[in-house]
């Protein structure tokens, strides 16, 4: 088997467990941010602190009677929650979550993730159309109309850095703020078009306010009313991941990826990654550079060779990674804070608002883009064509392992 196979497989499965993971207590994070916001007490019951919650929902949701209707359509029916789960699980499969952290590095990854993130709407409609009943129906109607609204807006946002930096690459999309092809006039639109993307990454995932298509006020469950067991449990566990993935989206299109940058001064990642390099030293010190020095990964004698490369980290991998999962554990935490905050809305509402003011807004945000983009060039734009070519700080600290 190739290294860089088996390096994609091992990856593979840690970011799939990683997902599971993050899942169930998300689901436990938002259960007692709730609380907290409206004075309640949240779940504290199963285990310490109720940590664990999540797996009694689990051993719950797994041993729950299977119950199919007598009229559905059986394959659609079985399918719909596997498309739904799928395709927003695939779309971490093109996000690069630290320095050659990734699963495939696409150099087309934002086009990718716009179709997937289409895909999962499949399901969705499917699950209520496949169920044969009323209210499942309404909700996969509504469910149909929400995405294609808020969906152009979407991708209108995410042309405003693919503009600036003419390239759908997440790695050259993130290093936005840097150097020569940075201009401060680029907040102008890069401030109004990351709030217009949350706002609409709140729609495509069914979050509230726009939690439409299973408003249990109105069509009981919605597209979902006809599931139990694990096929019901499917559509939440989509509904997370896609937030999760929108999230990393959101940071790399417009908070600098996976770097601290100071716009076209400084890396403010440095730092991480020099900690990283005095920790190493002082473990090759005491005499434990065999199983914890850098680059990082589990003890050697735990792991077989071939799948510790895949699992290590260098420095700078260690300190993007950490730095990554910070910006987007923020961006999470904001959409639960919305949920906690704002009321549903009412459906005439959700479309005059998708139609009415999102889309033109975002129109305009294209538009003055590209005029800023003509008109207002990057500074370096003249010595240097290259986005991708700034100078890279990691190598040096990479080298000086390469050389002990």
């Amino acid at each position: 088997m190739s290294p860089e196979l088996l390096t994609i497989i091992v990856r593979g499965g840690i970011f799939t467990l990683c997902l599971l993971t993050a899942f169930a207590y998300l689901t436990f994070i938002e259960r007692r941010m709730l609380a907290f916001f409206t004075w309640r007490v949240g779940p504290n019951r199963v285990g310490p602190w109720g940590l664990f919650q999540p797996v009694a929902d689990g051993v719950k949701t797994i041993l729950k009677q299977e119950m199919v209707p007598m009229k559905a359509d059986k394959v659609l029916y079985m399918m719909s929650p596997v498309i739904a789960f799928a395709a927003c699980f695939g779309m971490f499969g093109l996000i690069p979550v630290g320095e050659g952290v990734w699963m495939s590095n696409v150099p087309v990854a934002v086009l990718l993730l716009l179709g997937l993130s289409s895909l999962g709407a499949y399901g969705l409609i499917l699950a209520g159309w496949s169920s044969q009943s009323r209210y499942p129906f309404l909700g996969s109607l509504r469910t149909c109309a929400q995405v294609i609204s808020y969906e152009l807006a979407l991708g209108l946002t995410l042309l405003v850095p693919v503009i600036i930096t003419g390239s759908l690459s997440f790695n050259d999309i993130g290093n936005i703020y840097w150097g020569p092809h940075w201009n401060p006039l680029y907040l102008l639109v890069l401030l109004p078009a990351g709030l217009l993307f949350l706002v609409a990454a709140c729609a495509e995932t069914g979050r509230v306010p726009f939690d439409l298509p299973e408003c249990e006020a109105e069509i009981v469950a919605g597209y979902h009313t006809e599931y139990s067991s694990m096929k019901y449990a499917m559509f939440p566990m989509g509904e997370y991941i896609a937030m999760t993935a929108f999230s990393a989206i959101a940071v790399h299109m417009f908070l600098g990826g996976y770097h601290l940058y100071i716009p076209s001064s400084i890396d403010l990642t440095q730092p991480w990654i020099n900690i990283s390099n005095w920790v190493g030293l002082l473990v090759d010190k005491i005499g434990l550079s065999g199983a914890l020095a850098p680059p990082w990964g589990p003890p050697k004698w735990l792991v077989p060779e071939p799948y510790w490369a895949s699992l290590s980290l260098s420095p700078a991998g260690l300190s993007t990674t950490l730095t990554f999962l910070a910006k987007m554990a923020i961006l999470i935490l904001t959409f639960m804070w919305v949920r906690a905050t704002l009321p549903r809305m009412r459906y005439d509402q959700l479309m005059r608002f998708g139609w009415k003011l999102m889309l033109p807004v975002g129109l305009v945000l294209v538009f003055l883009t590209s005029v800023l983009v003509v008109f207002a060039p990057p500074a370096g734009s003249e010595a240097e064509d290259d986005y991708g070519s700034r100078p890279q700080p990691v190598v040096e600290v990479e080298d000086v392992y390469a050389s002990r």
